[in-house]
């Protein structure tokens, strides 16, 4: 298996060879401010306004405020209902995506003696029960989303679905919620606890995302609206995420991403944009975006499955777009002609989390099983 998919654009100061200790050298500097935005962010974590500003701060606080992050994760369980579900603090009628399982698997794995697993692992199984006793009408191992604050992009989700409402089984969520349940089963096999229920519901959402979701024609999972009964249209980086969780097998991960590289892997777009539009107009390639979060989600099931030339592609690209414009919750994906591309508020801790994250991966030569 080779370790570069075909068709990627290089630019003339990049090359798919670069050694690891160049990308180290390269994202050093960066880290280091980073590091110090996360830092001047310890206890934000119960100020975020959304759940991929927490996921992406969470990242960050593995390396700075352990004892902050567990107390935030434990006061957030604390509001769970009868049902399970964490209710969206911003948006009460949905619930939270499963996120918080990653997190604490994350914190376990960088600083086990100060996780408080033991604590927090029957809160975070029923989380995950209510996604598949409560919204699960299909019993096909894929719960709906109903709302778009119930994923880790929301805008992104919003553009596709509407504003609430609906019924989706969506293959980013139902990543993210395959990476909760290996995360949760970590943890539970640490703690000596019987996983068969969650095995089950994992092996039933892996098959239903490659049984139901998988799309021969366009080598990528789509969407599926219940309501509808039909496949949604569209090419958005959210349907690549299940190389994320390890859902397809090696011949699939290999025509996902190169489909993947085919699409989004382009000379005129800064890193990967959220979405690639069938119809281009200069204004409506104005509007593209990239996600500092999902580009890390997506380097890490790069490297899952070994593509590791692409994965420090996509590095390198991310880095330069961050180190050119600042630390910025998204960006203009179009690499010109502007002028800074960054959109919201700069010194934005959540992109400096994900890049301190990046950053700390190359240099302790992190295996995907030891902290992805």
């Amino acid at each position: 298996m080779s370790s570069l998919l075909p068709g990627i654009y290089s630019p003339t100061n990049w090359t798919h060879s670069e050694t690891l200790d160049n990308l180290v050298a390269k994202t050093s500097s960066l880290a280091q401010a980073a590091l110090q935005i996360v830092q001047s962010a310890a206890g934000g974590l119960q100020y975020c306004t959304s759940a991929m500003e927490q996921y992406a701060l969470g990242l960050g606080h593995a390396y700075t405020d352990h004892a902050g992050a567990w107390d935030w994760l434990q006061d957030a369980l604390a509001s769970q209902t009868e049902q399970g579900n964490i209710p969206n603090m911003h948006h009460p009628q949905a619930s939270t995506p499963p996120f918080h399982s990653i997190l604490a698997w994350y914190w376990w794995k960088k600083n086990p003696e100060a996780a408080r697993i033991e604590a927090c692992y029957e809160t975070l199984l029923k989380t995950h029960a209510y996604w598949y006793e409560q919204r699960d009408p299909r019993e096909l191992g894929l719960p709906c989303i109903h709302f778009a604050e119930e994923s880790l992009w929301p805008e992104c989700l919003q553009a596709i679905y509407g504003a609430g409402g609906f019924q989706v089984q969506d293959p980013g969520f139902l990543a993210l919620l395959c990476r909760a349940n290996e995360c949760l089963a970590d943890l539970g096999e640490a703690l000596g606890k019987d996983l068969s229920t969650l095995l089950q519901w994992q092996e039933l959402t892996v098959f239903g995302l490659n049984e139901d979701l998988w799309d021969d024609r366009t080598n990528t999972y789509r969407p599926y609206d219940v309501v509808q009964a039909k496949r949604l249209p569209g090419l958005y980086l959210s349907n690549y995420l299940p190389m994320w969780a390890g859902v397809p097998d090696q011949e699939q991960a290999e025509r996902l991403g190169s489909s993947l590289v085919k699409s989004f892997f382009r000379e005129e777009y800064w890193a990967l944009p959220t979405q690639i539009l069938e119809e281009k107009t200069a204004e409506t390639e104005t509007k593209l975006q990239v996600s500092p979060l999902l580009n890390r989600l997506m380097y890490a099931g790069l490297i899952r499955y070994g593509f590791v030339e692409n994965a420090r592609y996509l590095l390198k690209k991310t880095a330069q777009m961050v180190g050119s414009y600042g630390f910025y919750p998204a960006y203009q994906a179009l690499m010109h002609p502007y002028d800074n591309i960054g959109i919201g508020s700069g010194n934005d801790a959540g992109t400096a989390a994900v890049v301190l994250d990046l950053s700390n991966g190359l240099l302790e030569k992190r295996s995907f099983e030891q902290h992805w």
